[in-house]
């Protein structure tokens, strides 16, 4: 995958994505089993743009490596690259990457009694109560995670 280093903060590296980040691979016609093996078909079908299918508003969207445990019950480990949308607004329960009193955090919306949590997927972290005293701002929703199949 080609990105092209941006930023680096103490928990994220930023990275700039376009058109040549995702080169086009053969995607076969049909589905495949993740269970019991079946017949499948023996030909390429079309090829895949990943930046087609992973990049909605291209305009709008970058990548965005994570460092740390707090969002790995949500399937995002430290090195993950997250796809993340500006354009998107942030519903309950979005992940979202945010900016509290100048700090980059990765975390789960949560909307309760009219207050909001960003809540961690990580019992070993606490949630955080935004407060209006905080200097807090969406910076876009996490469309999708890259990782490495383990």
């Amino acid at each position: 995958m080609k990105l092209k280093h941006l930023k680096h903060t103490n928990l994220f590296n930023f990275y700039s994505l376009d058109k040549t980040a995702f080169e086009k691979i053969p995607l076969f016609e049909g589905s495949v089993s993740a269970g019991f093996p079946s017949p499948a078909d023996d030909y390429i079908d079309i090829d895949l743009d990943l930046h087609d299918h992973l990049v909605k508003n291209p305009s709008a969207t970058f990548c965005v490596k994570a460092i740390g445990e707090s969002m790995k019950d949500a399937g995002i480990e430290s090195g993950d690259i997250m796809i993340v949308d500006r354009s998107l607004e942030p519903k309950n329960r979005s992940i979202a990457l945010a900016v509290i009193d100048g700090e980059f955090t990765v975390k789960r919306i949560n909307v309760n009694d009219n207050k909001l949590y960003l809540m961690p997927e990580n019992d070993n972290f606490t949630p955080i109560q935004i407060t209006p005293e905080m200097d807090f701002q969406i910076w876009g929703v996490v469309t999708f995670i890259i990782h490495k199949a383990v």
